[in-house]
């Protein structure tokens, strides 16, 4: 008998042992630099690959912010630090804290729920489609493309499609502005310093001064949950582009 009982608790000593085990690795692979084509400061190509393989992986998000900037690129490459600096200090400061968390090669600097909030990046979406269906877990391409053209709406093709789709700023901005027009194009709205604050335009870096352009600086990142600590889970980010937003005036 006494042999019997020591058994039953070995057992049960041991199922307690493999069900808390060590705590679950949670991983989502960053995606490469290679897979992004960008054309100059108008058009980027992102493949993002499949994920579906991790169970806690949900989708991708694309983040961003907005930059309004006295200087003028033109439609070139703006990818160089000396065309940042040119653009904003805002976009300097912000490029510069999330380098680290981008570099592939520094893996301690792991993203988190607040690494982007914290800088006033926000969620792309998109017009009349959840983007979430979009950048799903069984992967694919978009493209983003931002229109030389003045009035133009910068939009979205997904797999090689010919259908366009309008981007837009994040339904999370309290009193986003010009009301009506939630599309990527430099309005007298949007680059007014005074909204560019908490309770209307947050996504925006606002230029004290006279500022006849825009700017908007794009993340992709691998999003899961994690289902022990109620929590979202992220990839390293990796930067698709600057683009210049479509003046409307």
């Amino acid at each position: 008998m006494v042999q019997k009982a020591a058994c039953v608790i070995l057992v049960i000593s041991l199922a307690a042992f493999l069900s808390c085990g060590i705590d679950e690795y949670y991983y989502l692979p960053q995606v490469s630099e290679a897979n992004i084509t960008r054309t100059f400061n108008n058009d980027a190509v992102i493949n993002f690959p499949r994920i579906n393989q991790y169970y806690y992986a949900t989708n991708y998000t694309i983040f961003y912010r907005i930059y309004i900037s006295e200087h003028d690129t033109g439609f070139t490459d703006i990818q160089s630090q000396e065309q940042r600096n040119s653009i904003s200090a805002s976009l300097v400061s912000d490029f510069n804290a999330l380098q680290s968390v981008t570099d592939p090669t520094i893996t301690t600097a792991i993203p988190s729920i607040n690494t982007f909030s914290g800088r006033n990046y926000f969620r792309l979406e998109l017009e009349e489609v959840d983007i979430n269906n979009i950048l799903s877990v069984n992967g694919g391409s978009l493209r983003l493309s931002f229109p030389t053209a003045q009035w133009g709406f910068p939009v979205a093709f997904l797999n090689n499609s010919n259908q366009e789709i309008r981007l837009r700023r994040s339904s999370e901005l309290i009193s986003l502005e010009p009301r009506g027009d939630p599309f990527f194009r430099n309005t007298a709205d949007l680059s007014d310093y005074e909204k560019a604050n908490s309770e209307i335009n947050a996504d925006v870096a606002g230029r004290n001064g006279a500022s006849q352009h825009a700017y908007v600086s794009m993340y992709i990142v691998a999003t899961g949950y994690n289902n022990e600590l109620f929590s979202p889970i992220y990839s390293k980010p990796t930067h698709i582009s600057i683009f210049k937003l479509p003046n409307t005036n």
